[in-house]
């Protein structure tokens, strides 16, 4: 037979579902229970702008509130809609309590 061999690593699996139909099944990662990330170092600040919009305010960095969704606040930079900036840091809070931080900050 004339082809090349895979090469697979770890606990990788070879499925063939016909004569030449082969699908390869990777192991899920495992993930670490009973960790969550801890935020508490960071300078958390809650402020109205302005406008009167609410704002987040984590280590000197300003977020705007872009959905709420039940306990949920969904928090972007309010560099994102600048023209030429487009931050992508977005912040996810649950019960005033940072749950989630996503993106890096790319301005000063």
């Amino acid at each position: 037979m004339g082809g090349s061999a895979a090469k697979l690593c770890g606990n990788a699996k070879i499925r063939r579902n016909s004569l030449t139909d082969y699908k390869i099944q990777l192991p899920l990662p495992k993930r670490k229970l009973g960790r969550k990330e801890s935020f508490d170092h960071l300078d958390v600040c809650f402020t109205r702008s302005n406008r009167g919009n609410n704002l987040l305010t984590i280590n000197g960095k300003p977020f705007t509130l872009n959905r709420r969704i039940k306990d949920a606040c969904y928090w972007e930079c309010v560099k994102l809609r600048c023209k030429y900036i487009k931050c992508t840091a977005r912040v996810v809070t649950k019960s005033n309590q940072i749950s989630a931080l996503r993106g890096q900050h790319n301005h000063p």
